[in-house]
Protein backbone atom coordinates (compact mmCIF):
# COMPACT_ATOMS: atom_id res chain seq x y z
CA UNK A 1 0.00 0.00 0.00
CA UNK A 2 2.80 2.44 0.83
CA UNK A 3 4.28 2.04 -2.65
CA UNK A 4 1.08 3.47 -4.15
CA UNK A 5 1.24 6.53 -1.92
CA UNK A 6 5.00 7.17 -1.76
CA UNK A 7 7.82 6.28 -4.13
CA UNK A 8 10.22 5.39 -1.28
CA UNK A 9 11.35 1.81 -0.78
CA UNK A 10 10.44 0.79 2.78
CA UNK A 11 12.01 -2.32 4.28
CA UNK A 12 11.28 -3.96 7.61
CA UNK A 13 13.67 -6.17 9.58
CA UNK A 14 13.08 -7.87 12.92
CA UNK A 15 14.88 -10.20 15.28
CA UNK A 16 12.98 -12.73 17.31
CA UNK A 17 11.62 -10.56 20.09
CA UNK A 18 10.47 -11.27 23.63
CA UNK A 19 6.98 -10.13 24.62
CA UNK A 20 6.59 -6.54 25.84
CA UNK A 21 3.92 -5.14 28.05
CA UNK A 22 1.07 -3.57 26.10
CA UNK A 23 1.99 0.05 26.97
CA UNK A 24 5.51 -0.45 25.61
CA UNK A 25 4.18 -2.15 22.47
CA UNK A 26 1.87 0.79 21.79
CA UNK A 27 4.65 3.32 22.41
CA UNK A 28 7.01 1.50 20.02
CA UNK A 29 4.29 1.29 17.36
CA UNK A 30 3.43 4.99 17.64
CA UNK A 31 7.07 6.09 17.49
CA UNK A 32 7.61 3.85 14.44
CA UNK A 33 4.52 5.32 12.75
CA UNK A 34 5.58 8.91 13.39
CA UNK A 35 9.18 8.32 12.28
CA UNK A 36 8.00 6.57 9.11
CA UNK A 37 5.50 9.35 8.44
CA UNK A 38 8.24 11.99 8.83
CA UNK A 39 10.57 10.12 6.46
CA UNK A 40 7.91 9.70 3.78
CA UNK A 41 6.16 13.06 3.98
CA UNK A 42 8.86 15.51 4.99
CA UNK A 43 12.31 14.05 4.28
CA UNK A 44 11.79 13.11 0.63
CA UNK A 45 13.48 9.78 1.39
CA UNK A 46 14.06 7.21 -1.35
CA UNK A 47 14.79 4.44 1.17
CA UNK A 48 13.54 3.86 4.69
CA UNK A 49 14.46 0.94 6.94
CA UNK A 50 12.41 0.04 10.01
CA UNK A 51 14.27 -2.37 12.28
CA UNK A 52 13.29 -4.06 15.54
CA UNK A 53 16.08 -5.79 17.43
CA UNK A 54 16.76 -7.22 20.85
CA UNK A 55 19.94 -5.77 22.33
CA UNK A 56 21.26 -5.90 25.89
CA UNK A 57 17.99 -7.10 27.37
CA UNK A 58 15.80 -4.55 25.65
CA UNK A 59 13.91 -3.80 22.48
CA UNK A 60 15.46 -1.35 20.03
CA UNK A 61 13.47 0.31 17.26
CA UNK A 62 15.48 2.02 14.53
CA UNK A 63 13.94 3.97 11.66
CA UNK A 64 16.59 5.13 9.22
CA UNK A 65 16.09 7.14 6.03
CA UNK A 66 18.24 8.58 3.28
CA UNK A 67 16.20 11.79 3.06
CA UNK A 68 17.05 15.45 3.29
CA UNK A 69 17.91 15.38 6.98
CA UNK A 70 17.93 18.49 9.14
CA UNK A 71 20.15 20.55 11.39
CA UNK A 72 20.30 19.04 14.90
CA UNK A 73 18.76 21.36 17.46
CA UNK A 74 16.62 23.21 14.94
CA UNK A 75 12.96 23.38 15.91
CA UNK A 76 11.21 20.49 14.19
CA UNK A 77 7.65 20.76 15.53
CA UNK A 78 5.71 18.47 17.80
CA UNK A 79 6.45 15.14 16.10
CA UNK A 80 9.89 14.60 17.61
CA UNK A 81 8.73 15.89 20.99
CA UNK A 82 5.77 13.50 21.07
CA UNK A 83 7.99 10.56 20.07
CA UNK A 84 10.42 11.35 22.86
CA UNK A 85 7.56 11.71 25.35
CA UNK A 86 6.11 8.35 24.29
CA UNK A 87 9.46 6.61 24.74
CA UNK A 88 9.99 8.15 28.18
CA UNK A 89 6.43 7.30 29.27
CA UNK A 90 7.35 3.60 29.19
CA UNK A 91 10.81 4.01 30.72
CA UNK A 92 12.58 4.13 27.38
CA UNK A 93 14.64 6.69 25.58
CA UNK A 94 14.74 8.05 22.08
CA UNK A 95 17.57 9.64 20.15
CA UNK A 96 17.63 11.30 16.74
CA UNK A 97 20.67 11.62 14.51
CA UNK A 98 20.42 13.82 11.44
CA UNK A 99 22.30 16.32 9.32
CA UNK A 100 21.32 18.25 6.21
CA UNK A 101 21.66 15.99 3.18
CA UNK A 102 22.60 12.98 5.33
CA UNK A 103 19.23 11.46 6.26
CA UNK A 104 17.83 10.78 9.69
CA UNK A 105 17.97 7.92 12.18
CA UNK A 106 15.41 7.65 14.99
CA UNK A 107 16.36 5.12 17.69
CA UNK A 108 14.10 4.11 20.57
CA UNK A 109 15.23 1.76 23.34
CA UNK A 110 12.88 0.09 25.81
CA UNK A 111 14.16 -2.18 28.57
CA UNK A 112 12.58 -5.61 28.62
Amino acid sequence: MLDRLHPARVTYEADELPPLDSAAEVAVLRVAQEALHNALRHAEAARVTVRLSYEGGGLVLTVEDDGTGFEQGASRGLGLISMKDRAESVGGRMTVSSAPGKGTTVRMEVCG
